[in-house]
């Protein structure tokens, strides 16, 4: 009887645990089908942006609408002159676990959404958002790391970034950029919010148009 009741309680942890590699694939599997320019260190960003949020505190709320401000207006430059149209994507879901919803900035530029708004969602998701610590964010990510080496090792320059990854994280870095060829293919302009707050506030009207 005991072990009947232990298998009970084992296995629905076991069927979690064995998932969660698959999830993880799977999350990267679709980063490169949207996004095949991606470097490790763009999944590398997905998966820390899912996991740690957006990443800083955000005390000041001018200082992000001013920066709002600014990258509107940049990306608007960006759109006039280059000749490149808003993203196919308005929004994705960033990681395994879908914590985290990035929402381009197309979406004010579009009308769908107001500045203020978006501004509002994003300092509520960096200030109130769940977030594990750095020390459980590096243990997942050694996870990832090695289904990148054993099923993405094709990925151009993998191993240097995975080494360097290693090098920052052992420093205490948790935070990196989008990788120079994401950024020439895709101009990211984005910011980070929380999915209940996106599905409650922001969904509805991006996907009504």
């Amino acid at each position: 009887m005991k072990t009947i009741i232990k298998l009970r309680i084992l296995l629905p942890l076991l069927l979690l645990l064995g998932c969660q590699p698959s999830s993880r694939k799977d999350a990267i599997s679709r980063q490169l089908q949207d996004y095949p320019e991606s470097r490790v260190q763009d999944i590398y960003k997905s998966f820390c942006q899912d996991n740690l949020g957006p990443g800083h505190l955000i005390p000041d709320a001018d200082a992000a609408r001013n920066y709002l401000n600014a990258e509107l207006a940049s990306f608007r430059n960006e759109l006039d002159s280059l000749g490149y149209t808003s993203p196919a994507k308005a929004y994705c879901p960033v990681g395994d676990l879908g914590n985290y919803v990035r929402v381009d900035l197309s979406v004010v530029l579009d009308s769908l959404v107001s500045e203020e708004l978006l501004l509002h969602a994003f300092i509520r998701s960096a200030n109130e958002g769940k977030k594990i610590t750095p020390e459980e964010w590096a243990a997942k990510w050694r996870g990832i790391a090695e289904i990148i080496r054993k099923d993405f090792g094709t990925i151009p320059g993998a191993e240097e970034d995975l080494e360097r990854l290693d090098s920052l994280i052992e420093e205490g870095h948790y935070i990196v950029h989008h990788s120079r060829e994401y950024n020439a293919a895709y101009h990211p302009h984005y910011r980070i919010v929380s999915k209940d707050i996106f599905d409650t506030e922001l969904k509805p009207l991006i996907d009504r148009n």
